[in-house]
């Protein structure tokens, strides 16, 4: 059994890596630009542009073979260097522009340009700047030359340079005309004032992408909120209680009800109350459980209309969502289970049993229901990773304040941290879910081997 326990773990491993993989290539890879969800869409572009490299969104996306254009600051003082394109007058700012300036956390670097796979000194300026050339037009008379590309150096010593930089087409090229500059030599010591080179990259570096900060924030439960910087532990801790008190009931209930009910039109087999059973049955499962969940609320609007939306004003209101979610599911439980117990009723031993003289009810409730118990078990356990979730609809729906309704906001808000670590708490626990089902297996059935 150890064996087998340690395969499904290694399986169940596999199994959330691949979850995590598709909901990071689903959510941030075509999901679009993020920083204009958080920054607004009218945030300047150097805003956006530092946004996106505070919470690490200007790495590549899973495996970093990347460099890029670093300027490094000779000179000491008390100011940060900054770099402007005299043409815009604005620090360089979005992919696609000039050049995009992302402030790094050593005051003494800034990095030129976007990641560029395999950048060399050979590679075109166009990579840097998303194939934007670098010279522009001028608008104003006191505007560069046509065609001329003028980078300002503001260094941390108060010093400012003005490096022409036109006609520089690779990378090599860029950093050529940056380092050799008349005006980057400081005449007192001879020496570079900034000193320009593409960015060093070690094994290491490999893994200094996006997905690998996401994948242990989100299976550490360490992810904050981008809107709030809430950590997502705190969050649950207040959420799923709410999630809880909707789900446990219902299952409960619902698993009890629909026991009941498919027993007794088993015993009544094919008889009116059967035919009946199995009829109000497929019509719970062709009608849409938001037409559930529409008709319970407005019958609790003529009810009790305080006991309708909402938990602040009473716990009670958590009994119309409870019964609406139990009455939605009967239809689909009574027919499962009712399907398992007449096809265990069919067996040889069911029938020596009866044609001994055991009494139906005897048959039924001591040995039919114990051999149906694996696929009962099997529907019953795999529902309870949904626990911690809620139910994303009701919950929305009736306005409580679960971890449904919180998945909800997340990707409507685009709150990625919040969203990614819910996935990652929602495959846990459905991987754990199966888990125990299969050990389970061997509890309930002793012909059961698991190896």
């Amino acid at each position: 059994m150890l064996r087998f326990i340690l395969r499904r773990l290694g399986q169940a491993v596999l199994t959330i890596f691949g979850v995590m993989l598709i909901s990071f290539l689903l959510f941030r890879g075509i999901a679009g630009d993020i920083a204009a969800i958080h920054a607004g869409d009218k945030s300047s572009e150097q805003y956006k542009a530092e946004w996106r490299h505070r919470h690490g969104y200007d790495l590549p996306l899973l495996l970093n073979v990347h460099r890029r254009l670093v300027v490094e600051d000779k000179t000491s003082g008390p100011s940060r260097l900054e770099v402007l394109d005299v043409r815009d007058r604005n620090r360089f700012s979005r992919t696609g522009d000039v050049l995009e300036l992302i402030l790094s956390d050593d005051s003494d670097h800034v990095r030129l340009g976007r990641y560029v796979r395999f950048l060399s000194a050979e590679s075109p300026v166009e990579e840097l700047t998303g194939g934007k050339p670098l010279a522009g037009l001028r608008e104003k008379k006191s505007d560069p030359q046509p065609g001329q590309a003028l980078l300002k150096f503001t260094l941390s010593d108060g010093k400012v340079l003005e490096i022409d930089v036109t006609g520089s087409k690779t990378v090599g090229q860029l950093i050529r005309r940056i380092n050799e500059s008349p005006q980057n030599i400081d005449p007192a010591t001879h020496q570079k004032l900034v000193e320009s080179r593409i960015s060093d990259w070690t094994f290491g570096d490999l893994f200094d992408a996006q997905f690998w900060p996401y994948l242990l924030h989100s299976v550490t439960f360490q992810a904050r909120s981008l809107k709030n910087n809430q950590k997502l532990t705190d969050i649950i801790a207040e959420r799923a209680p709410y999630s809880l008190s909707l789900t446990i009931p219902a299952m409960a209930v619902g698993w009890l009800v629909g026991m009941v009910i498919s027993c007794f039109v088993a015993y009544y087999r094919d008889s009116v109350i059967d035919r009946l059973g199995v009829l109000l049955s497929v019509l719970g499962m062709c009608i849409p459980f938001l037409a559930f969940m529409i008709i319970g609320q407005w019958v609790m609007f003529r009810l009790a209309p305080d006991h309708a939306y909402g938990l602040t004003t009473s716990r009670a209101n958590i009994y119309a969502p409870v019964a609406i979610m139990v009455f939605a599911g009967l239809g689909r439980t009574v027919r499962f289970y009712r399907t398992v117990i007449l096809d265990e009723t069919g067996r040889d031993y069911v029938r020596t049993a009866l044609a001994k003289g055991v009494s139906v009810q005897s048959v039924l409730f001591k040995h039919v229901l114990k051999n149906c118990m694996l696929p009962i078990l099997t529907n019953l356990i795999l529902s309870i990773p949904f626990l911690i979730m809620g139910s994303l609809l009701v919950e929305s729906y009736f306005g409580i304040s679960g971890l449904g309704d919180l998945f909800l906001t997340s990707i409507q808000d685009g709150d990625e941290p919040i969203m990614n670590g819910l996935v990652f708490l929602t495959a846990l626990i459905y991987t754990i879910g199966l888990l125990v089902t299969d050990l389970s297996y061997a509890v309930f059935d002793p012909r059961i081997r698991l190896q």
